[in-house]
């Protein structure tokens, strides 16, 4: 009897922990840890920093000696020489059949115009906009999880008031068949309220359809499969003004810090492109082991040695006529870029501009809807009572029942909108 007891408790035990780890009750904070680490577009932009990192590295090595090893093995074959006109014999020629050539070059740039050094810094500062991309998809994604949060989260309130609701609504209606039976009540007054109530449980499947697509987006953002319950959290902030907002957006917004970068690599193309008018210096060097020796003349065929190291320069003279049109282009390309920027921070001031109207708004919705709730739940008591008095309608109080659900959704739906004009401003001051 005691093994059974035992057993059965394993099992109750085993069950509640399954169930319990089908639940997932979470705050945002975790949401948004568990997304960023699941994230596939964060991990590529992280891939791409790590790229531009070892460009850099492998730009830097352009800075060092170009060094390379040659051989040849080469077979002549007689050469024949028409000393008396080509249509009679020819002469044959001394040659040395076999020619053997091995040796190292040498070359160290000194002087390009400093083209090398802007290359890298090229890709500097393609390693800071990959930065920054990365930063701007990390906020992007807490903003799409807070969204999906709180969107959850008044779905979540939604089915607790509206089977809050249902519960009134069966004892009003059980209360209203009592008076049906009574003979005090029309069948068409029990109908009614019959109708209303399946609209309630109608509304209700639809608000849990609601929260099991909410479930499965968050689950695939976050990797998980468990049914998410959002874990209510108190929301005291305070917004800053839209002139400070817009301040600090200016130095940090994720959208502007793209644009300078880009101001910033058009900059850097113009020096590349009149860098082409400079001239080129290094030092060449070649040396040699080879047979048979024909550098110098008397020619024989023995082995020798010989090393040569000097100074290479370069002019480019046709650059003057070749790049001028490439210092063209990369001028127009910078006064697009910044003309593209001066747009981009004009499109962010609207976006800002409206996300603090909207959340002003949205304040001042809560507000009256705190109001309208006082005032719908007064005026349904009333109705009710009234009702029950024979002097009011079945459709009074069914209007007075559904006014003040329907203040009670519009408080929550104000709620859950402050808070997500919120982290919109903050997305785009880039502080999220």
């Amino acid at each position: 009897m005691v093994k059974r007891v035992l057993t059965i408790g394993l099992l109750l035990s085993a069950i509640s922990e399954v169930q319990a780890s089908d639940t997932l009750r979470t705050s945002l904070e975790d949401i948004i840890s568990k997304a960023l680490l699941n994230s596939k577009q964060i991990e590529t932009s992280y891939l791409r920093i790590e790229e531009s990192k070892l460009a850099i590295q492998q730009q830097r090595m352009e800075l060092l000696p170009e060094i390379s090893l040659h051989g040849a093995a080469s077979y002549a074959t007689n050469m024949p020489v028409y000393d008396h006109g080509l249509f009679n014999k020819p002469s044959q020629h001394d040659v040395i059949h076999y020619l053997y050539d091995t040796g190292i070059d040498f070359y160290l740039n000194l002087y390009n115009g400093h083209k090398d050094l802007m290359k890298i810094e090229s890709r500097k500062l393609e390693q800071e906009l990959a930065s920054i991309a990365w930063a701007n998809d990390k906020a992007r994604i807490k903003l799409d999880v807070c969204n999906l949060f709180l969107d959850l989260e008044r779905s979540y309130m939604d089915k607790t008031l509206i089977e809050s609701d249902i519960v009134d609504q069966k004892a009003q209606l059980k209360e209203i068949k009592n008076l049906y039976t009574s003979g005090v009540l029309l069948h068409s007054d029990v109908l009614r309220m019959e109708l209303e109530l399946s609209k309630r449980e109608l509304l209700l499947v639809q608000i849990d359809h609601d929260i099991q697509a909410f479930n499965q987006r968050l689950n695939f953002i976050i990797g998980g499969d468990a049914t998410i319950v959002p874990i209510p959290h108190d929301f005291m902030v305070r917004v800053e003004s839209y002139d400070e907002s817009w301040a600090f957006a200016k130095h940090h917004a994720f959208v502007l810090q793209q644009s300078e970068q880009e101001v910033k690599i058009k900059q850097l193309a113009i020096k590349q492109s009149k860098a082409n008018y400079l001239p080129e210096l290094g030092i060449a060097g070649n040396f040699t082991f080879a047979n048979p020796q024909i550098f110098l003349y008397p020619y024989n065929d023995s082995w020798y040695n010989l090393g040569i190291v000097g100074l290479k320069l370069k002019v480019p003279i046709s650059a003057v006529y070749r790049n001028k049109n490439l210092v063209r282009v990369a001028k127009v390309a910078l006064d697009r870029e910044e003309v593209k920027h001066h747009l981009e921070e004009e499109h962010m001031q609207r976006q800002l501009l409206q996300a603090h109207l909207d959340y002003k708004l949205a304040c001042v919705q809560r507000d009256v809807c705190l109001k309208n709730v006082g005032l719908a739940k007064e005026n349904a008591r009333i109705i009710k009572n009234r009702y029950f008095k024979a002097s009011a309608l079945v459709t009074d109080l069914l209007d007075a029942d559904m006014e003040h659900l329907k203040t009670l959704f519009e408080l929550e739906t104000a709620k859950i909108a402050i808070q997500k004009h919120y982290y919109f401003i903050e997305f785009l001051k880039g502080t999220i």
